[in-house]
């Protein structure tokens, strides 16, 4: 309890930061060491506070000079109308910005009407401009999308005048569609959906156009969107952008204040993000026909954007309440809880629309060009507004600071929270219906966005152990820890009834939060599980989205026998990978379905229990790829908004015909509902690997670890990622962290084996790796780590040992994805030929090759779509001397999956051709496609060059000497 003098203290403190603050506005400094001596208890903070303040005056310094030169007398654009630069003749000035002032010129050469964009008098013999204008050009070039306005080309004149050409667009802005009448539902949507799609192309180039607007939106004749004015634009920090071409000053505040981010107001770094809060003004302003954050002055809109919340009573009635939470999302004042993927919002608007991918155009007359309205003292007198405005709202930010104990609120943070396996008190044959309550409650809380929920495979880990609350929550990094009991009641006579006894606790201070005893008839529990979940938030004290609290009370079936097999089923489909359990699961989660055909939430589970059957080679058939989408369907059918539903249809997409397009787009609309779930981010890490987005991929899946930190297999997958972009230290550490996690599994080891190999061309401590693993995994005849050692034999020189170890194997290597990604099919014979071919045994060679290709011809009837066996068969054929069918053959593999549309199974392919262009003497070609190898992701690299006897051929070819002399 604070006492009279902490209170006196602190209106001390205020009262100085007052002064302080005042004497600044005044424009007078202060005398620190007066200030000082006055408030002696708070000299450490004051002084600390003066460098802030100096910082700020520093900032605002920047800002005014870099708006000063944007303003000149409007008069001045008019002097080229009437004039000729190069084949386009003036026609009217239309329009003009701090960057530039346009003009409607016609195309004397292509008889077209064109916009010609040039930069202002005052900026033509300043660098940092004049290569700012150089680097819109080069921004509105990279971008090629319908509803962006393209660049047509630049000129440049003597006396470094520069012009851009580009797309004319006729018609009206938004503004003036706004302020014509309001807009319909449908039609706000449409725009809305074009704009989004517009803004996501260029957030897929890297390119944030920060200036969005309603003033910035052509709508043409024919009812096209075009984004237009990215002036103001910026590459992201992720592309690879010359840095001495600086776009803005630092600090400065770009962009148009109604339609400001929080962050961009304030002169702070934006990014994407930014145009997404843009993009939920702009699309409340449709809808509403007032914008969000209204005011007299600037400094009145700026305030309000940073303090207060829109007014969400003026939405339309008949605004779907999805789009209500979207615009929620988007107009989150932290960025961290905004919406972080505006291509998200474009499936939402499709789904509502329930319109294809192309949306058809809005309807609109057309409309004059807009002319220019505002002299430019006016424009000065705004710019200087602005700088005051977001100068107040930064001295607000430190005073707060100051004078608050808090540094975050606690509802922006992301709680962690684990639920672990409840207790069974009742039958032991009832072990999986307690899992399943922590299961079902699990899932309730993870639709918040502000919690972040460990994943089941994680809170598994701890089920019967004898660690410590604290324990627990250092090894999860988590703040609080949900545990309890379950007893299920079967008696004679009534009907079932369930106890559950939940208990909240903090770990840092093993503080019980929140307990409590529900006693409640079977039919009663996910009222129990709701209820419980609930509680949870309360003592939290998190705020729910309506959606939230929507999602937290859904009732998945009505059916208590049929809900009894549905718990069975997810028992058995997450028990282990066997094909008898993922079999099981298929029956338990059919017979829930029989009693209830509306249980949307079986049917996801069923299709992803058949989808894993077919993924892991247990039946590899058509009709069970049927049934996989049958039950997903289904699923959706009966409930559009389920997240286990969208979850399986992605995944379907996925596994079942690498669609990774498709699957994105599901795993989006399923992130909506929860962003922090593990499996989501997962399977966005794993399809964006496969895209070719590293760095994306790694993120994600860096994520998924983080919410399933005791889950091997995601473990293994952030180092596996780590490995592919060369990154070995890194790798080393996950795969290490993956086998103390399961030290009986195999692959780990595997890859960590390889890791060894591709880092260092150690091939001891590979087999060192490899040792390990045959001590510890539970099958030692694990026939891809005695394979490894027969290749590590070879890399050695060791034939007649690779020759021995390989006659004890009798099973061709068939490595499926499920393994490494390495995907690929080597019959014996066909290590046998490599290595006889090694000894220069030429007999025994061209008789395995034959063999080799026998086995391969057959499989290739069979499965003729796979890229694996053509390559294998290239390289039989290259063995038997049959260069035109060897390079056939490898050349169709790499067609069947390329680079470009697979970027983890492609390089084997070509990896695989490069083999057959070094056995049949196109070395040239060979070294062609490893320099490429090494300039990607991937497992190529150096040390394997060196080790791997396939590419002796090369050794005395002056290219490859130099490729293998090279750091890569």
């Amino acid at each position: 309890m604070a006492t009279m003098d902490d209170n006196n203290k602190e209106r001390s403190f205020k009262e100085a930061v007052r002064q302080f603050v005042e004497a600044h506005l005044r424009g007078t400094a202060p005398d620190i060491e007066e200030l000082v001596s006055k408030y002696p208890e708070f000299e450490h903070e004051i002084r600390q506070k003066v460098k802030e303040f100096h910082k700020v005056d520093s900032l605002f310094d920047s800002l005014v000079q870099a708006d000063e030169c944007d303003f000149e007398d409007a008069a001045a654009g008019l002097e080229l109308v009437g004039e000729k630069i190069g084949s386009f003749e003036i026609v009217e000035m239309i329009g003009r910005g701090g960057m530039g002032v346009v003009y409607l010129a016609h195309d004397t050469k292509l008889k077209r009407s064109v916009a010609i964009k040039s930069m202002p008098a005052a900026l033509a013999d300043d660098s940092t401009a004049r290569m700012r204008f150089r680097r819109e050009a080069e921004l509105l070039a990279s971008l090629n999308h319908p509803n962006i306005a393209v660049i047509h080309e630049i000129i440049e004149q003597q006396k470094g005048v520069s012009y851009l050409v580009l797309e004319y667009v006729p018609g009206q802005t938004l503004a003036q569609r706004i302020a014509r009448e309001p807009l319909k539902l449908e039609e706000v949507l449409s725009i809305a959906q074009q704009i989004a799609e517009a803004v996501s192309a260029a957030h897929e180039k890297g390119v944030v156009h920060r200036d969005l607007k309603p003033g910035n939106i052509k709508i043409t004749p024919d009812g096209r969107i075009k984004v237009l004015d990215f002036g103001l634009a910026k590459a992201s920090a992720s592309e690879d952008i010359t840095e001495k071409i600086t776009v803005t000053q630092p600090g400065r505040v770009i962009g148009t204040p109604a339609y400001m981010s929080p962050e961009q107001a304030c002169g702070k770094p934006t990014d994407k993000r930014s145009d997404i809060w843009s993009f939920g003004c702009l699309m409340y302003e449709m809808l509403t026909g007032h914008l969000p954050f209204e005011g007299q002055t600037t400094t009145e809109i700026l305030a309000r954007i940073i303090e207060r919340e829109p007014d969400w009573e003026m939405l339309p009635q008949d605004t779907p309440s999805n789009i209500r939470v979207l615009l929620r999302r988007c107009l989150e004042k932290d960025p961290r809880r905004r919406l972080q993927h505006i291509g998200d919002v474009a499936i939402e608007i499709r789904e509502t629309l329930n319109l294809p991918a192309t949306v058809p155009p809005v309807t609109m007359p057309s409309s004059t060009s807009l002319k220019p309205k505002i002299a430019a003292r006016d424009k000065l007198r705004t710019t200087a507004t602005i700088v005051v405005a977001a100068f107040v709202i930064v001295l607000s930010f430190i005073i707060v600071q100051l004078v608050s104990k808090k540094e975050v609120p606690p509802s922006l943070k992301e709680i962690r929270l684990v639920v672990l396996p409840f207790e069974n008190l009742g039958s032991p044959d009832d072990e999986y219906f307690a899992d399943g309550i922590a299961e079902e409650i699990m899932s309730r809380l993870s639709v918040i966005h502000t919690l972040g929920v460990i994943s089941r495979t994680s809170a598994m880990q701890y089920k019967n152990s004898n660690k410590t609350i604290r324990q627990i929550g250092q090894e999860l990094g988590v703040e609080y820890v949900l545990e309890g009991t379950v007893r299920w009641e079967r008696p004679s006579e009534g009907p079932n009834r369930v106890r559950v006894t939940p208990q909240l606790i903090r770990v840092s201070d093993d503080t019980h939060l929140w307990s409590d005893r529900y006693d409640a008839v079977l039919a009663n529990i996910f009222q129990v599980q709701s209820d419980i979940a609930e509680q949870v938030v309360q003592a939290l004290d998190i705020t729910l989205l309506e959606s939230e609290r929507h999602a937290m009370g859904s009732r998945p079936t009505e059916n208590m026998e049929a809900y009894d097999y549905y718990l069975r089923g997810y028992d058995y489909a997450h028990r282990s990978h066997s094909e008898s359990d993922k079999r099981t699961a298929v029956s338990m989660f059919e017979k829930a379905v029989e009693l209830d055909p509306k249980f949307a939430l079986a049917y996801a589970w069923l299709s992803d229990a058949h989808r894993l059957i077919y993924w892991f080679y247990y039946d590899r058939s058509n009709t069970r790829l049927a049934m996989t989408k049958e039950a997903a369907d289904k699923a959706l059918e009966l409930n559009p908004e389920l997240l286990e539903a969208r979850m399986a249809l992605g995944m379907y997409f996925y596994h079942g015909h690498l669609d990774y397009e498709r699957a994105l787009e599901q795993f989006a609309i399923a992130r909506k509902s929860q962003p922090n779930n593990s499996d989501i981010l997962g399977g966005f890490g794993l399809v964006q690997r496969r895209q070719g987005n590293f760095e994306q991929a790694l993120a994600n899946l860096k994520r998924s670890y983080e919410l399933d930190p005791l889950n091997h297999f995601q473990v293994w997958e952030v180092g596996t990622t780590y490995m592919y972009m060369r990154n070995y230290p890194e790798s080393e550490r996950y795969y290490d962290r993956a086998i103390s996690l399961a030290p009986d599994l195999s692959f780990a080891y595997y890859c960590k084996a390889w890791l060894y190999l591709c880092w260092e061309g150690s091939t001891d401590k590979a087999r060192a790796v490899l040792a390990d693993a045959l001590q510890s995994i539970k099958s030692a005849e694990n026939p891809s780590i005695i394979k490894l050692l027969v290749i590590i034999d070879v890399f050695e020189g060791n034939y007649q040992k690779a020759l021995h170890r390989l006659s004890l194997e009798s099973q061709d290597i068939d490595n499926q994805e499920y393994i490494d990604d390495r995907e690929y099919f080597i019959p014996n014979a066909l290590l046998y030929s490599r290595i006889y071919g090694y000894m220069d045994n030429k007999e025994l060679a061209k008789k395995y090759y034959d063999e080799a290709r026998s086995i391969l011809e057959s499989k290739i009837k069979e499965q003729p779509e796979h890229a694996r066996f053509h390559s294998a068969l290239g390289i039989s054929y290259a063995g038997l001397g049959r260069k035109e069918d060897a390079v056939r053959e490898g050349k169709l593999a790499v067609e069947m999956l390329p680079v470009s549309k697979e970027a983890m199974r492609g390089p084997y392919r070509l990896e695989d051709l490069a083999r057959i262009y070094v056995m049949v003497g196109e070395f040239d070609a060979a070294i062609d496609l490893l320099e490429y190898l090494l300039d990607r992701p991937g497992m190529m690299s150096i040390p394997l060059l060196r080790l791997d006897p396939a590419w002796e051929p090369l050794r005395n070819h002056p290219r490859f000497k130099k490729l293998i002399k090279e750091d890569k």
